[in-house]
């Protein structure tokens, strides 16, 4: 196939949203992927492009935690990152389990967040999926993680710094629109607008495990974007995002927080990446 053919084939590809790598077209910011699972059960992906951000809290960033300092740069290369953080459908497809079930503060839709896993069988989904699939799946890095929440930002939400938290109802599913509204439980994803890069739920809904192990602080963190784990691993790991139970400021994309492996909880989920 003739160059300026396979360019053009590649531009109208990127225009849609395909990934044509079969042909040789490179997989460039704002592609997706759908990757079927066992009973034809998609999951979309969407490629998030290479760069560099600064990490953290800004100074003075309301409603923040020193867990969030100190600030720093932190090169990320090209990776992809599920759109949706991975559904009770997804799940049951890969893992023939439904962790969730008989257990309080769940909806009963198959589109809403896989729950009650633990990070451990976060691990576990991804090394079925990649067997399945022969495509090497994984947890994000955190630095990852908050590199395609903030999508090119650097306020404190990726809509804005929000001081009133008049604009998170649009974004997220929260304390306030959730909880205190007597909706205890995880809603079905996608149903608020997405960030820049095309991800849904990034705040809220649930929280998202991450590989690493919890810091304190970013004193010694890896400027790679790579995940920053202990030797032996530590006691906690970490997790992302706010979720339907908790305050606004927890949505915030510096908000970091930690639970053990074994943890099980209706509040916390996951999204793949590879």
């Amino acid at each position: 196939m003739r160059r300026s053919m396979l360019s053009r084939i590649c531009v109208i590809g990127a225009s849609l949203g395909l990934v044509l790598l079969a042909l040789g077209c490179p997989p460039g910011p704002g592609r997706k992927q759908t990757v079927f699972l066992p009973g034809g059960v998609p999951l979309e992906m969407v490629r998030i492009p290479s760069g560099q951000f600064d990490m953290g809290r800004y100074p003075g960033e309301q409603d923040s935690s020193d867990l969030e300092d100190p600030r720093h740069s932190v090169k990320v290369r090209a990776f992809w990152m599920a759109k949706y953080e991975v559904t009770k459908a997804q799940w049951e497809a890969v893992m023939g389990t439904s962790p969730w079930a008989g257990l309080h503060s769940v909806m009963d839709e198959p589109d809403t967040p896989a729950v009650y896993v633990y990070w451990e069988d976060a691990k576990a989904f991804a090394e079925a999926l990649s067997a399945y699939t022969g495509q090497a799946f994984r947890l994000p890095s955190e630095a990852e993680w908050e590199y395609a929440c903030r999508a090119d930002t650097s306020t404190r939400f990726y809509w804005g710094d929000d001081p009133h938290y008049i604009d998170i109802d649009d974004y997220a599913w929260w304390q306030g629109n959730a909880y205190d509204a007597g909706e205890h439980y995880a809603h079905k994803v996608g149903l608020k607008r997405p960030n820049a890069f095309g991800l849904y739920d990034m705040s809220g809904n649930v929280s998202e495990w991450c590989e690493d192990d919890f810091h304190e602080n970013y004193i010694g963190a890896p400027a790679n974007g790579g995940p920053w784990l202990d030797s032996p691993r530590t006691e906690y790991r970490l997790t992302r995002g706010g979720s339907w139970w908790g305050d606004p400021h927890n949505c915030r994309s510096a908000s970091r927080s930690g639970a053990t492996p074994l943890s099980r909880l209706n509040r916390v989920g996951f999204r793949i990446a590879k």
